[in-house]
């Protein structure tokens, strides 16, 4: 059974932990001990250029993985949105359909605000809304309503703690983030 990553990764620790070791034993004093200390660091260097390209090929498959799950998010994305497009177009032609079926029907009864068919209810129900055509700003002061919205200036955040000021509650995080190719 192949090696997983996470042993791949963790016989690389123990390599770099051997090696640390055997290097040690170079300076020793006994010819016989740096001797063994460098046939040994041979045999260990040989060990972990061969993990190394393991954990290489193991790590370039989980990028293929994460590759076929991308890319299986991005169709599924595209459907969605094919799908979203094509129910948008329904509502249109729906409500088109209604408007007609509802015109054509007030025709024959004008006062009319619902009809029971045989199959359906045709319900209406009357709403009032106000319509504006002034700007905001033309209406009289009692008719306007402000609004207040408070928002972080974080690029003035991060200038002044860069210059070494203390702002409560604020700190300057260092993130990295990984792209695959």
């Amino acid at each position: 059974m192949p090696a997983t990553l996470y042993a791949l990764t963790g016989d690389a620790l123990r390599l770099q932990q051997q090696i640390d070791e055997a290097a040690a034993d170079l300076f020793s004093d006994d010819p016989a001990i740096v001797a063994a200390a460098a046939t040994t660091l041979e045999a260990l260097i040989s060990a972990e250029a061969d993990n190394r390209q393991a954990i290489l090929q193991k790590a370039d498959a989980w990028c293929w993985v994460i590759d076929q799950l991308r890319a299986r998010r991005d169709a599924r994305k595209a459907r969605a949105d094919a799908l979203r497009e094509l129910a948008a177009a329904d509502d249109q032609q729906a409500d088109a359909l209604q408007d007609r079926l509802v015109a054509a029907l007030q025709k024959v009864d004008p006062d009319a605000t619902k009809w029971d068919l045989p199959e359906h209810k045709i319900t209406s129900r009357k709403t009032t809304a106000v319509d504006l055509t002034a700007e905001v700003a033309d209406l009289p002061k009692r008719f306007q309503r402000v609004k207040t919205t408070y928002s972080a200036d974080r690029q003035a955040i991060a200038a002044a703690l860069k210059q070494g000021q203390q702002i409560d509650g604020c700190s300057l995080v260092e993130r990295r983030s990984w792209s695959i190719k």
